[in-house]
């Protein structure tokens, strides 16, 4: 059995249809909202059973008691696991869970069983708020074994053969989603896809590469406009570091983990505590502080995700991640600064947000005094800014309280993705100082921040947000170049040319078909140009001009259209 056990502000679910000729019959379909409960999206594999069921309500309890939560939702999500019990078996043992949940004392609802069913939540921003767990009846592996005894073979519960990968891999994963759905807009537009030998983890298409490293440039411009420097650690790192950090504490079962030699290591989660080694390499003083120190490399976290959720949920991903080293006296500015510039960003995509201020969780490192100190600092700078915040009681990082930013985007949905997090303890568990002005060691401290947050996440929001036409400065292809006809093949390629001298990014369409076809065809593109090339323009020596909104001008001459796209880049339109 596959959980996903998520601490929810909020799930909405309104069944809409069968998927399966063995559903439940139900006798309720209207909408369904529960709030502040935890929801356990399962998948039921062969093999379980009441012991299973047992384990994983047993489990449960005890991440409830963590969180003070009394209620759940069973949802089965059979998107967890590619290796599914018969439908009659699995509903026995989710209604096995929801009686043994009920029995415990939980408050239990469950949504029905095989149906297609339309939904919504909202995630808490807490540490604890995603756990992935998996349940069986098979013996847990010894944590040692004697000296010369050769490990038992493990047999793999899922093995495809070479013929059914090939069949998975041209079968498109999103049949049913809505259009409007950033899977269904990645697939056309040819950004992206997922793949069987790599779950929950992006294969990233030229174009789909071209629009991350966009995003990355355009913040990497955005910080070296704050005095941000930027580094890049190693994704492999010694388990050690990680009990230094906490993590191994608090996070150890979303790491990735492996071994050379008598060594354990694990893939980096995030980017923190290798930044502060960075930080210990030398010796600095109050006159160096703040160091901002930003870095963009790959994460890796052992969650239960996948193609189910597209780009809102991978197991791998990169955050615009920065953290600040500062002075006290410097947080209240630096923290003003980051809302500054999230402000602007945010203005710049045409994204509405909110604040919420998350305080210290029951699962926490540190002394009650250093909470309230920086929780009193965080709401001092938002009340100050003049902006309005909502008080999320316990959803702060296990290090510090944190100001969590919701976005809206075009349809109206809440997304998280922003966080500026003040930490007094993971400086003082690395030992870090400052020479001070008194010529004495202080200790600094760290503000973790994300702006974009996870990009693949941001991604797929904004997708959404503009349904995949993307605006021109950030648009992986800006411009597509079409010839009427082969006579014209010559000067479109002319024009193909000095757009991209003048580092318009471009595609040439001259192959054979109709100027009507490929028209069409660039505009399901959702390219924002398209330059039309007939023997009218080339005798004139210009071009005709078709926006994405089907507005069209004739006669335009080359380098007015070469500015008009380099202003709209200058001005992120």
């Amino acid at each position: 059995m596959r959980i996903l056990q998520q601490h929810l502000d909020f799930i909405e679910y309104e069944p809409i249809a069968k998927e399966i000729s063995a559903a439940e019959d139900i006798p309720d379909k209207k909408k369904q909202r529960y709030e502040e409960i935890v929801a356990l999206f399962i998948s039921v594999e062969p093999g379980d059973d009441d012991e299973v069921a047992k384990k994983a309500v047993e489990g449960t309890r005890s991440f409830l008691e963590k969180l003070k939560v009394k209620r759940i939702i069973i949802y089965p999500y059979a998107h967890l696991s590619s290796n599914l019990a018969r439908p009659k078996d699995a509903l026995e043992v989710l209604k096995t869970m929801e009686r043994l949940a009920k029995e415990a004392g939980l408050e239990t609802y469950r949504a029905p069983f095989g149906w297609n069913k339309a939904f919504q939540i909202k995630v808490k921003g807490h540490p604890l708020a995603e756990q992935s767990r998996v349940y069986s009846n098979a013996a847990p592996a010894p944590s040692e074994k004697k000296e010369g005894t050769p490990a038992p073979e493990r047999k793999p519960q899922h093995e495809m053969t070479e013929e059914q990968l090939f069949a998975r891999m041209r079968k498109s994963d999103f049949a049913g989603l809505p259009e409007t759905d950033h899977r269904i807009i990645g697939e056309r537009l040819d950004l992206f896809s997922f793949q069987e030998t790599s779950p929950g983890m992006v294969y990233w298409h030229n174009k789909g590469l071209k629009l991350r490293n966009l995003l990355i440039e355009f913040m990497r411009g955005e910080l070296a406009k704050g005095g941000y420097v930027e580094i890049s650690t190693p994704a492999l790192v010694g388990n050690a570091l990680w009990k230094v950090s906490g993590h191994w504490d608090h996070y150890k079962q979303n790491l990735f983990l492996t071994s050379m030699g008598e060594e354990e290591f694990g893939l980096k989660p995030m980017n923190c505590p290798p930044t502060m080694l960075y930080y210990r390499t030398r010796r600095w003083s109050f006159r160096e502080l703040p160091l901002r120190v930003s870095c963009f490399d790959p994460l890796y976290r052992n969650e239960l995700s996948g193609v189910a959720s597209g780009l809102f949920r991978v197991k791998s991903f990169s955050q615009d991640d920065a953290h600040v080293f500062a002075t006290e006296e410097q947080v209240e500015g630096e923290v003003k600064a980051m809302i500054d510039l999230m402000d602007g960003v945010f203005k710049i995509f045409g994204l509405e947000y909110k604040l919420n201020l998350s305080t210290m969780p029951d699962d926490h490192m540190g002394t009650r005094e250093f909470w309230e100190k920086a929780e009193g600092t965080l709401a001092r700078v938002v009340e100050a800014k003049g902006l309005k915040y909502k008080v999320k009681e316990k959803d702060g990082a296990f290090y510090g309280p944190k100001i969590d930013v919701d976005i809206k985007d075009s349809m109206g949905r809440e997304w998280q993705n922003s966080t500026i997090q003040l930490d007094y303890q993971l400086p003082q568990r690395f030992k870090l100082t400052y020479a001070g002005s008194d010529g004495k060691e202080h200790t600094p401290v760290v503000i973790h921040r994300a702006i974009l947050g996870s990009l693949e996440r941001f991604i797929g929001v904004y997708l959404e947000h503009v349904q995949g036409r993307l605006p021109v400065w950030i648009a992986p292809v800006q411009v597509r170049v079409l010839p009427v006809s082969d006579e014209t093949k010559g000067y479109a390629e002319k024009v193909a040319q000095a757009l991209a001298e003048h580092g318009i990014r471009l595609e040439r369409d001259f192959a054979s078909g109709t100027i009507g076809g490929k028209i069409r065809d660039a505009q399901l593109q959702k390219v924002p140009y398209m330059l039309v090339i007939g023997s009218k323009e080339e005798q004139a020596g210009s071009v005709a001009v078709r926006a994405r909104d089907g507005d069209v001008r004739y006669g335009v001459k080359l380098d007015d259209f070469i500015a008009e796209v380099g202003e709209k880049v200058r001005a992120y339109g």
